[in-house]
């Protein structure tokens, strides 16, 4: 499985939120942090987004912003 996640390092909260869950439960993931403008225009580009945190697992459907439920579901938790 190949967990990206989009974020920022500062001013966060959500992002926060999301690094700890995914550290919590043990998944290992790739941070692109979105104040390098390679990164953001890769977010862009690549999904349309312009917000962070956004969850992409296997190059499915992003998960934008940081919900429990809905990051157990992409990362097949439940």
């Amino acid at each position: 499985m190949n967990v990206t996640l989009y974020s920022k390092e500062k001013d966060c909260a959500p992002c926060v939120e999301a690094k700890r869950f995914l550290s919590a439960n043990q998944i290992p993931y790739i941070e692109k942090d979105v104040a390098d403008r390679d990164n953001l225009m890769e977010l862009v580009k690549q999904y349309r987004l312009m917000t962070v945190p956004v969850l992409v697992v296997d190059d499915n459907k992003p998960v934008v912003g940081f919900n429990q439920s809905d990051y157990k579901t992409a990362l097949g938790l439940t």
